[in-house]
Parts: structure tokens; C-alpha cells; sequence
């Protein structure tokens, strides 16, 4: 049986290196038209759900991006 973990923004922001924002990351998700993979209630009474993303999906989008966004590194070098 698979089992696929899922992440909203916000844990995946406070887990990927280097960091990255959660609005950066929802920025880079809303530009690329990806879709939630799940919706999770938080529990706090009638508070909209969040929504997930696969964490897998997440860290490789993370890693392909990862090397533009460390300091010293120019664009056309």
C-alpha cells in the first residue's frame, strides 16, 4: 500500500532548505496551476479547511528551484 504524505504551505515553508516563505511558495504553486491534493480541518471550530499538497511533489519543486534562489548565484552566470 502507498501512502503519499501531504503538507499544507505552511509546514512545507518551515521545513524546505534554503528557506522559502510560505507566500513565496503559494506564488510559486498559484503560478504553475497547482492544484490542492487534499483539504485538511484544523480543528478550530467553523475555520475554513486548508488545503494540501503532495510533500513529495513539493520537495522536488524545491529542489529544481533551489539553486536560483542562493545568494551569490546571478542570473547568466
Amino acid at each position: 500500500m502507498a501512502v503519499t504524505v501531504e503538507l499544507t504551505l505552511a509546514e512545507a515553508a518551515t521545513i524546505l532548505e534554503p528557506a522559502i516563505t510560505e507566500q513565496q511558495l503559494r506564488a510559486i504553486i498559484r503560478a504553475l496551476g497547482w492544484q490542492p491534493s487534499g483539504w485538511r480541518h484544523h480543528g478550530r471550530g467553523r475555520a475554513h479547511p486548508v488545503a494540501t499538497y503532495d510533500a513529495a511533489r513539493l520537495l522536488s519543486l524545491h529542489g529544481a528551484l533551489a539553486p536560483f534562489m542562493r545568494t551569490g548565484v546571478c542570473a547568466g552566470s
